[in-house]
């Protein structure tokens, strides 16, 4: 069966990966035939420093997925995304989303909300200012009146939204290009959309025009069993340490109980059983883990179903096990 959807290569972006590192291993998806290689932050290194530097070594697409609308202005935003765009000659993508307040109130020392406003306001200003247009503009939270961007950026950036809660699935509808899917399972897709379509409608848009690209966790190795293990560990600790998001999406779809053993778990300090609550069935439907012929029957079996993968190596894989993964997975796609 053939596998026809863009794929993304989300490069770690924690201590463990230097940036030369995450050079080696943006070459080698490049050379897998990856389509877009993107940079996420949260308080480790910063995405477009080293999207830059990565620009400069690189034909492929570039961007993030994703940054926080709460650490930068809108007007940074398109600055840094516009000067990406320059340095790539257009090709780039801006994903952008909400975190979560233990980085945005912890980490930036930011109030968190309005949370969805901020996002609604960021998106409509960051059009703004790339359609190359005299910055005016009248919100809850932002008001600016401007000059036009210095240069002339390119205007067809896409931009996508990580979105979880119906609402932010709503206004991703209302104003972006795609959303980018992360802890829905992807079973649940059509009914995760659902918010979409509607917020689509709301503003005269065509829902079948923006598309849906999951964010992935990947890990991919001959061994097959330890993939599937260093993928529950990644997994466990989403939902255990990083706030209520992950685990509300995938008890909205059927997962309460899983997510209610994983947090009882991690607060208890009970780290592998937290991971041991994570059965194959939930698996499978959150994370690409296991042996190359698993991941060629996971990729068919989504054929149509997706616009494309955004592939993110589990955080608990040493970077020999991420060059392993991007090489099976780019093989099952090019032999498709």
């Amino acid at each position: 069966m053939d596998i026809s959807y863009e794929l993304g290569l989300r490069l770690p972006s924690d201590e463990s990966v230097d940036c030369e590192t995450q050079l080696e291993l943006g070459d080698e998806a490049s050379r897998q035939g990856y389509d877009a290689l993107l940079t996420s932050e949260t308080w480790g290194y910063d995405a477009f420093t080293r999207l830059g530097y990565l620009a400069a070594t690189t034909d492929a697409t570039l961007g993030t997925s994703i940054v926080p609308v709460h650490s930068r202005t809108p007007s940074l935003l398109a600055q840094s995304i516009g000067t990406l765009a320059e340095l790539t000659g257009g090709r780039t993508i801006l994903g952008i989303g909400l975190s979560s307040p233990a980085v945005i109130k912890e980490w930036h020392g930011i109030e968190f909300e309005p949370a969805l406003r901020r996002q609604r306001e960021t998106i409509e200003i960051v059009r703004q200012i790339l359609d190359n247009e005299p910055l005016a503009y009248d919100g809850h939270i932002f008001d600016i009146e401007f000059d036009s961007l210095r240069f002339e950026s390119a205007s067809d950036i896409s931009l996508y939204v990580a979105a979880q809660g119906e609402t932010n699935v709503e206004l991703t509808g209302a104003f972006a290009d795609g959303w980018i899917p992360s802890y829905v399972p992807l079973s649940e897709l059509d009914t995760g959309r659902e918010p979409l379509v509607r917020g689509a409608r709301q503003q005269d848009r065509d829902p079948d025009a923006i598309k849906t690209i999951p964010s992935v966790t990947t890990c991919v190795l001959e061994d097959g069993e330890w993939a599937r293990e260093r993928c529950r560990e990644t997994i466990a600790f989403y939902i255990g340490a990083m706030g209520k998001y992950h685990g509300n999406v995938l008890a909205r779809h059927g997962y309460e109980t899983a997510v209610e053993q994983i947090r009882d778990h991690w607060d208890d300090g009970s780290y592998d059983a937290a991971r041991d609550a994570i059965d194959d069935e939930l698996l499978d439907e959150v994370a690409l883990a296991g042996t190359p012929a698993h991941a060629h029957e996971w990729l068919a079996e989504r054929e149509g179903d997706i616009d494309g993968l955004i592939m993110v190596p589990s955080t608990r894989a040493a970077t020999d096990e991420i060059q392993e993964t991007i090489r099976h997975v780019g093989g099952v796609v090019k032999e498709s």
